[in-house]
């Protein structure tokens, strides 16, 4: 397959100077002009066109609230409004959304207050949606140990168990990451159980997801003793887990530019009837080529053993490009997508774009990274706010990238539709022969038909391909000269084998 794995073949991703797609949509539809980020999405399983989207609002005045959005048109039009915060709680962080078989909407939310410039009443909380996301209510203060951070909620889509993770302190047991189930739609929760080695107390980003059979995997990043990614899983529903967690990750190079986060690990299982069901994926940032990439595991015994690790973007390794903030979504036909900001075409090394990879081979390798922002997206480091994750969604016949960015002078949130089967939406297919895998026979010499979209990310009908190196015309970064690894080291967005500089 002419695909990218690990310091494998680098494929077509160049700046275009035209958009790649239709206009970003605008999700927040305020008028508050204050710095927003940190996105999360659930769309309704029995509605693909309505989704949920939630964010943090600097704002307004002297607080810090969460926003959400409704769309019941699949991402056209949105309609926002702010959660008001707790009583007597001026600050809210981290929402994260889930979403049960029944269509109502969970979003888990922290809650704080600043003292002489410090952390006070720290709180967490959950909101339910029973009008399909247009409100949402506090059912419950999950308040029962100090210092919680990066939560994570996610709804069983067969029992509508839902499952919550955090990082935090629990006096008399420790430091680490806790769980929680609820089996009455979030009313009540079992009590709190420590799932990380209590030496490794600086563990955070966890995230939980469900597999076909009602497994729990849950992962983590530790930063201090390990320096790993961990996983722990329970196949009884959260009732019991592993006596001792499974380090996934223990060659972790995590740098810390001074400008952006560069994210934690997400995970995602394979849930269709494909051949890879069941199997258990893993990405996260790593700088181990000399700049922050996306690296991706995976496993097919449910955590035990893990595949090396594949590079997710495919530009050229060491080219001093950072890749950052990550997350992953497997779709119905077991295709596997990872979205993560980009800063490859970005001479200036602070804008970004969001960048969106497809796997077809269950994350053996990776085709054409496309461009899913409508422009190189504008950052100001002592500014805006581009938070902690973005939560891209698959949702009907699309996939669904969500982030921040300044392009309307503060951090407003975005959103953009991609096809699953089409992503330029120019009648030529990703996959268009047919034969289950993306970009492994691309359209050249005159060919529009029986063969894969030769540039996926940009609009190309008629696949020309002056120089018949199956990178086509229209994002070529070289089109005179043949480079089907489209090697940009310099990142000024002419391909090495055309750069005379």
């Amino acid at each position: 397959m002419m695909m990218t794995a690990l310091l494998g073949t680098a494929l077509v991703w160049a700046a275009p100077a035209a958009p790649p797609f239709p206009q970003n949509v605008l999700v927040n539809q305020d008028k508050l002009r204050i710095r927003q980020g940190e996105t999360t999405q659930a769309v309704d399983p029995a509605d693909p066109q309505r989704r949920v989207a939630a964010w943090i609002n600097y704002g307004p005045g002297d607080t810090v609230t969460i926003g959400t959005a409704l769309t019941t048109d699949g991402g056209q039009r949105w309609r926002s409004q702010t959660v008001p915060n707790p009583p007597g709680l001026q600050y809210a962080a981290d929402p994260v959304l889930a979403v049960d078989s029944r269509g109502t909407f969970y979003l888990t939310t922290l809650g704080y207050n600043l003292t002489g410039g410090f952390f006070a009443d720290e709180s967490m909380f959950l909101y339910r949606s029973v009008d399909g996301g247009k409100t949402f209510a506090l059912i419950n203060d999950l308040t029962i140990y100090a210092s919680p951070d990066k939560e994570w909620i996610a709804a069983d889509p067969v029992t509508g168990a839902l499952h919550l993770v955090w990082s935090g302190n629990l006096p008399g047991v420790g430091s680490g990451i806790f769980y929680r189930t609820s089996l009455d739609g979030g009313t009540t929760f079992s009590a709190p159980v420590l799932l990380s080695d209590p030496r490794y107390y600086q563990s955070i980003y966890s995230v939980v997801s469900i597999g076909p059979g009602g497994e729990l995997y849950v992962t983590w990043f530790d930063f201090g003793l390990s320096n790993a990614i961990w996983l722990d899983r329970s196949l009884d529903g959260g009732r019991t887990w592993l006596s001792r967690d499974i380090a996934l990750e223990r060659r972790l190079h995590y740098a810390e530019p001074p400008d952006i986060n560069p994210g934690g690990p997400a995970n995602a299982v394979d849930r269709s009837n494909g051949p890879y069901r069941g199997r258990l994926y893993v990405v996260y940032p790593d700088a181990r080529f000399g700049s922050i990439d996306i690296l991706l595991r995976y496993s097919d015994d449910r955590g035990d053993t893990w595949s090396d690790p594949v590079r997710v973007n495919d530009d050229a390794p060491g080219n001093g490009a950072a890749q950052f903030l990550p997350w992953i979504n497997v779709d119905d036909a077991g295709a596997v997508h990872v979205t993560f900001l980009d800063r490859r075409g970005a001479a200036d090394n602070l804008s970004f774009a969001v960048t969106l990879a497809t796997s077809t081979d269950g994350g053996a390798s990776f085709g054409p990274n496309i461009r899913a922002s409508d422009r190189l997206l504008p950052y100001n480091p002592s500014a805006d706010f581009l938070g902690d994750y973005n939560q891209m969604i698959v949702a009907g016949t699309s996939i669904h990238p969500i982030w921040s960015d300044s392009r309307r002078g503060d951090t407003d949130i975005f959103t953009q539709a991609v096809p699953l089967a089409d992503f330029d939406s120019d009648g030529i297919l990703n996959d268009g022969d047919g034969d289950g895998q993306y970009a492994d026979h691309r359209c050249t010499g005159g060919l529009t038909a029986g063969c894969d979209d030769n540039c996926p990310g940009i609009q190309n009908a008629r696949q020309e391909d002056a120089d018949g190196d199956l990178v086509g015309d229209a994002c070529d970064n070289c089109p005179t000269a043949p480079n089907t690894d489209q090697s940009d080291l310099d990142r000024d967005d002419i391909g090495d084998a055309c750069d005379a500089g």
